[in-house]
């Protein structure tokens, strides 16, 4: 039972230093947009700046516009071809009879201004193989964990994309490629060497098939949170000549450090105030490590204003250096997400064919249970996982 009474005043508390904290942090956005406008004629001293520091925070790098250069949206042509997907998975469950996991991949294409019907596709993929379930790595045989699986369904995703453009570009469709989150594999980042190279061969192999049919692949990133260009804006009011943080002089005095003042805000907050309806940002390029691998395909973003929020676009390099795909890029994001009522259609209609409901996910493993009964094989679960199909009160 709860005492509302008592809750009454923690309520009121939290809400004041709430509303305090919001005043506070409305100012550190002000002045990161004072700031992004300052340099924003000191691109090219910026970029020295940038060159020369030590810092650990990510960075947005070669910044070839203004900063607070905002591009208006082109319209899209009159017919393309949009192709999305996504995934889902069910993780190996040690209380269940299988250790196998499942990975399904959601795809939709679309056509525009030829009146031809979409086409809605998903594709369960089945592991349960012992080369499935383990990896040796460093001489050590693992279990596959949550991570692994993840990474693998990103790289089955992409992969999926490629062969539907293939056969969309063959039938000379203008086609943009849609896929739900990152192109960065910061996760692979600390993982054995081995399953690196694994996953970046599907990705990398993609992009470079991506390249030569010259289709734009995106990824789209809601809600997101990185915050490269604050850290950029950071550096920049360092006052020091050659900023390196782990050697700040400012660290051991009373005051703010120089860069404290838009500390905490993110880069879609940023360009909320600066961006209008369609409108995007520059482009700037990733700094993060793991996009050593990538070489050409290397990952370049920028911030798009779909109305109902600030969105980062992904996208390979030689997308952002050809002016005709990033604008195709540009075009079809900004449409997509319109059509979507905030969120592109075609992400929605992806996760819709890929997603995985609760009750989907028991009636596999009914399967699994029946197959094994009909084949004369044990049928041993956990007493967890059998409570918790037998309820009882």
């Amino acid at each position: 039972m709860l005492d509302f009474t008592l809750l009454q005043k923690q309520l009121n508390e939290m809400v004041f230093e709430q509303k305090s904290a919001r005043r506070k942090y409305d100012e550190k956005v002000a002045i990161a947009r004072d700031t992004l406008a300052a340099w924003s004629v000191r691109s090219q001293e910026l970029l020295e700046k940038l060159d020369s520091c030590r810092t650990s925070w990510l960075l947005a790098d070669d910044i070839r516009e203004p900063l607070n250069t905002r591009h208006a949206a082109p319209s899209p042509p009159k017919a393309h071809t949009v192709i999305a997907t996504d995934g889902s998975q069910i993780f190996p469950d040690r209380h269940e009879l299988s250790a196998c996991h499942l990975i399904n991949i959601g795809m939709i294409v679309l056509h525009y201004g030829s009146g031809e019907r979409p086409t809605l596709t998903n594709h369960p993929l089945l592991f349960y193989r012992d080369q499935d379930t383990y990896r040796q790595w460093n001489g050590n045989r693992i279990p596959v964990n949550a991570d692994v699986i993840s990474a693998l369904r990103g790289a089955f995703e992409i992969q999926e994309l490629t062969q539907y453009a293939d056969e969309a570009v063959r039938q000379r469709r203008t086609v943009a490629a849609l896929t739900d989150g990152t192109l960065i594999l910061w996760t692979l980042e600390g993982k054995p060497k081995e399953f690196q190279r694994e996953i970046l061969n599907f990705y990398l192999t993609s992009f470079e098939q991506f390249r030569l049919f010259q289709t734009p692949i995106m990824g789209y990133i809601s809600q997101p949170t990185s915050a490269d260009v604050i850290h950029t804006l950071r550096v920049a009011l360092c006052p020091e000549e050659v900023t390196n943080c782990d050697q700040c002089p400012y660290k051991n005095t009373d005051a703010e450090l120089p860069c404290e003042p838009i500390a905490g805000v993110n880069d879609a907050i940023l360009f909320a105030t600066i961006l209008r309806h369609g409108e995007r940002s520059t482009t700037f390029k990733s700094r993060s490590e793991i996009l050593s691998e990538y070489k050409q395909h290397t990952v370049y973003f920028f911030y798009l204003n779909v109305g109902a929020e600030i969105v980062r676009i992904e996208i390979p390099k030689w997308v952002a250096y050809t002016p005709e795909l990033l604008h195709l890029a540009h075009a079809i994001a900004y449409d997509q997400a319109q059509k979507g009522q905030g969120y592109p259609v075609s992400l929605a209609e992806a996760h819709e064919q890929a997603v995985i409901r609760g009750n989907e996910r028991e009636h596999f493993y009914r399967m699994i249970e029946h197959l094994y009964v009909r084949e004369g094989l044990e049928v041993a679960i956990s007493r967890k996982s059998f409570k918790k199909r037998n309820v009882a009160i």
